[in-house]
């Protein structure tokens, strides 16, 4: 299956002249670990719960920090065509809890880990796929050592 099969087409971004406030607002409003930072429809960053703690930590003033000088610039992303099983995969080896789902430059999706977690179970036990188990396992053992 493809990553367009299980990404989340709601999407929750921000521009780069917003503040760190106004995006732990939005996350906590919608419910989710991470926003987009977008200059139109193009991912220029994201901000994520790791980017909060780190700003936390700094005791950084989060109604001034704006996200452009905070987020994670040019995010990895992905193809609503690429394959879940290797995404699961690049999200292990990277430690990412959030990939940007790109077509043509233009943000259309986003994929979490839990999406995919969600994604291998379900083939794991319907289908008693091992590749599903191996790849399930492989982040479950990275997210008990993070």
């Amino acid at each position: 299956m493809h990553i367009g099969g299980v990404m989340r087409v709601r999407l929750v971004t921000a521009e780069p002249d917003e503040t760190a406030a106004d995006a732990i607002r939005r996350m906590l409003e919608k419910n989710v670990g991470s926003v987009v930072v977008c200059e139109g429809t193009v991912p220029v960053g994201i901000f994520t719960e790791r980017d909060v703690l780190r700003l936390a930590g700094a005791g950084a003033d989060l109604e001034a920090t704006a996200l452009r000088d905070s987020m994670t610039p040019n995010p990895l992303t992905i193809s609503a065509e690429d394959r879940i099983v290797e995404a699961a995969q690049l999200m292990g080896s990277r430690r990412l809890r959030h990939l940007p789902v790109v077509e043509g430059g233009n943000l259309v999706g986003m994929v979490s880990i839990r999406d995919v977690l969600a994604y291998l179970a379900e083939r794991l036990w319907n289908d008693h796929d091992e590749t599903a188990h191996e790849t399930a396992q492989a982040l479950l053992d990275r997210s008990v050592k993070a």
